[in-house]
């Protein structure tokens, strides 16, 4: 039973690495605004890998599964990755507010309060509790691009035919 769950972790590690280093990238990030393109890929690319590594046929489960995992470890990443994105000494943070206040005068005035709390000391709790939701809807959709990719990309096995030779059978 470890080696099967081993099989799981070396794709789920490398697809969900590369979703969370997207998911994390500003601007680049934006794709999983689109009914969170980067886990669903990751998920069904993890599949892909299991696939071509594995001699058995996957089942609907393995690729759930594997995308699931896949979605988790996305999470962790982006989380840590995303890290420098965040916070008041962030470049980028600094950078999106002087660009938003030469819009700010036509805009209420709680937006710049709000803007600079957006971009303050980032909690561990906040943290912790960012990572936790990340880390169900990834999975979810991870699993979501499993059973997909395991729907694409399973190899088409021909049928067998089982003949019987027990009491009844009409040969």
């Amino acid at each position: 039973m470890a080696e099967k769950k081993a099989d799981y972790l070396m794709p789920a590690l490398i697809a969900g690495g590369a979703a969370g280093v997207l998911s994390a990238i500003p601007v680049v990030n934006l794709f999983n605004c689109i009914c969170c393109l980067w886990i669903i890929g990751a998920g069904a690319a993890a599949v892909l890998i299991l696939k071509r590594n594995t001699p058995r046929r996957l089942t609907t489960g393995d690729g759930a599964l594997t995308g699931a995992a896949t979605g988790i470890i996305a999470a962790v990443v982006q989380a840590l990755v995303g890290i420098p994105f965040r916070g008041p000494n962030a470049a980028v943070s600094r950078r999106f507010l002087e660009v938003m206040s030469e819009f700010t005068r036509d805009m209420p005035s709680d937006w710049q309060a709000f803007a600079e709390n957006q971009t303050g000391p980032l909690s561990p709790a906040f943290f912790l509790l960012g990572l936790l939701v990340s880390a169900a809807a990834f999975a979810v959709f991870g699993a979501l691009g499993g059973v997909l990719g395991t729907a694409l990309f399973q190899r088409s096995q021909p049928k067998t035919t089982f003949q019987s030779s027990g009491p009844g059978d009409a040969s």
